[in-house]
């Protein structure tokens, strides 16, 4: 489907924290105070941390990094952008990615999941961060959706609608399911919310399904809840959505493959594939202006 951008959201670096709070046996934890280290930050492994004998404030960050790792990434964004680069690394729940341009420097926080991605993931965040290619931004957004597990989040309750003005997506996902799956994707399926954007202001782009295997959930573009978009075409759009839950990407020469051949040629297998993809050569424009 087609690409969706990556929201710019930001994450602030944290200082060392004054003092700890006090242990279960009323003993002050010894204060902790570190030299910064630029933008940097670091997790202390689970294993690690449970046998050191400070305790550490609740509020305090656990991400870990190493400082190689994030120079390496770091260079990798100079060589593209013909100026100063500054990167910070997080572990931010709700951003991944975010970049702005000051005084001619490029400043960059990216999420610590891309310090260990495939040469492939990291060339196309690049291009995305410095250059904004759009086509880029697919790529980056599939590699955050599947490893949406590395991303640390409070739990939520998710809010599932299914049932629109035109069309019942549960319904549909179900006879889906019956048919191409013998009933065995156990997805959560809902309709996503609906941009407040003004009425006839074309889009640039629109991803009309996604994929979230961390939440284990298939998300349907509100745009294709209409009376003029047939239910064969949705229904190819949710058939796409759940092959992604059966069949992850793979990886093959240092890059992700989104849509390996292996997948290609199941979504071939879809009864109306032809007139699906014709359709929407057909419509997209429309779309974009729904």
């Amino acid at each position: 489907m087609a690409a969706r951008d990556v929201m710019p959201l930001f994450y602030e670096s944290w200082g060392a924290p004054k003092s700890a709070p006090r242990g279960s046996g009323g003993v002050r934890a010894k204060a902790l105070s570190a030299r910064p280290i630029g933008a940097a930050a670091v997790r202390i492994p689970e294993r690690v941390s449970a046998q050191l004998a400070y305790l550490f404030p609740s509020a305090a960050p656990q991400i870990f990094v190493h400082e190689g790792a994030r120079q390496a990434l770091e260079r990798r964004l100079t060589n593209a952008y013909p100026g100063p680069v500054i990167l910070s690394i997080t572990d931010n729940r709700h951003s991944i990615i975010s970049h702005k341009l000051t005084d001619g420097v490029l400043r960059a926080r990216i999420h610590h999941m891309f310090l260990d991605a495939p040469r492939g993931v990291v060339d196309a965040l690049v291009a995305y961060v410095v250059r904004g290619e759009k086509g880029a931004s697919e790529l980056v957004g599939h590699f955050i959706e599947t490893n949406g597990a590395r991303v640390v989040r409070r739990p939520r309750k998710l809010h599932l609608v299914t049932k629109g003005k035109r069309h019942d997506l549960l319904e549909i996902f179900d006879e889906v399911n019956e048919r191409y799956f013998g009933g065995s994707v156990n997805t959560l399926v809902t309709w996503g919310k609906r941009s407040t954007q003004r009425t006839g202001k074309a889009r640039s782009t629109i991803k009309l399904g996604s994929y979230s295997a961390a939440e284990r959930l298939v998300r349907i573009h509100p745009a294709l809840d209409i009376k003029w978009v047939p239910r064969y075409f949705l229904a190819f759009i949710l058939y796409h959505e759940m092959l992604h839950h059966v069949m992850p990407a793979s990886r093959g020469e240092g890059r992700a493959m989104l849509h390996p051949p292996e997948f290609r040629e199941r979504e071939r297998a879809f009864r109306y594939f032809d007139r699906a993809v014709a359709w929407e050569r057909q419509h997209i424009s429309r779309l974009l202006r729904t």
